[in-house]
């Protein structure tokens, strides 16, 4: 009997980021890349290298990370995700699994990304949701960082909120900034064609200063103007960020 043919497969993962360094994989301590390679290593009998859409830092969530793979499998897409997750800890699952061309390449041929931003808006902390919203404690105005966020819609250069992470372009195509209230938890939600190292966290954060009264609304389109990175606010933590999609040519 034949062995079988090497495919490529896609996957879109969900993790929580809390007990990780981060999605790359690195020598020592624990990372995306590094359990999911070794899930697929021990499943496919084979050694095997992931490429994915984001490289998401330690602490960072995910419900929509895109990752793609070759290796030769000669069951059923189902059973590879059925083996995969009872392999992989609990904090990393495989949502969806498919068979794709082999030039896809989850990062590069990307359209666009989404993250979301939470944040619990009340005076104590959240014992529930300390791990994965990050606690603001005084009021914030979310009509002014509503406004705030407009200036941020279309093609900028973001220079004042990030830096590359290849290459030297500071432009970005943002086409989603807005804020969604459900009680005290408010999300922030983005989508851009790509975007800068800690660029989210960034925002978000000069965001914050607005609806703290710290700056006017209007100030956030003059940090963009400046492109300045010292013009922006720290970023915020890494525990209420979300990969939440990503899109590609054929979507829909």
């Amino acid at each position: 009997m034949s062995a079988p043919l090497e495919r490529r497969y896609c996957a879109i993962v969900e993790y929580d980021g809390t007990d990780f360094l981060g999605f790359q994989y690195q020598a020592i301590g624990r990372t995306i890349q590094g359990e999911i390679e070794t899930s697929i290593r021990k499943v496919a009998q084979t050694e095997v290298r992931i490429s994915g859409a984001g490289r998401t830092d330690a602490g960072v969530h995910a419900t929509g990370q895109v990752i793609a793979f070759n290796i030769s499998w000669k069951h059923s897409l189902l059973d590879l995700q059925r083996a995969l997750n009872a392999i992989l800890p609990p904090d990393i699952a495989v949502l969806d699994l498919n068979i794709v061309d082999q030039d896809f390449h989850p990062r590069f041929s990307a359209r666009s990304r989404s993250y979301c931003y939470k944040i619990i808006n009340q005076l104590w902390p959240s014992a529930l949701c300390h791990r994965y919203a990050c606690h603001v404690r005084d009021t914030l105005d979310v009509a002014a960082m509503g406004q705030a966020s407009r200036s941020l819609l279309g093609s900028h250069d973001f220079a004042s909120f990030g830096k590359p992470t290849q290459g030297s372009s500071t432009i970005r195509n943002v086409m989603q900034a807005e804020w969604d209230v459900d009680g005290c938890l408010l999300k922030f939600s983005i989508t851009a064609n790509a975007f800068l190292y800690r660029m989210v966290r960034k925002i978000v954060g000069s965001l914050i200063q607005v609806g703290l009264g710290q700056i006017a609304a209007d100030e956030v389109q003059q940090i963009l103007e400046a492109q300045d990175l010292t013009r922006s606010a720290p970023a915020v933590p890494a525990h209420g960020l979300y990969l939440v999609q990503v899109s590609y040519a054929d979507d829909g």
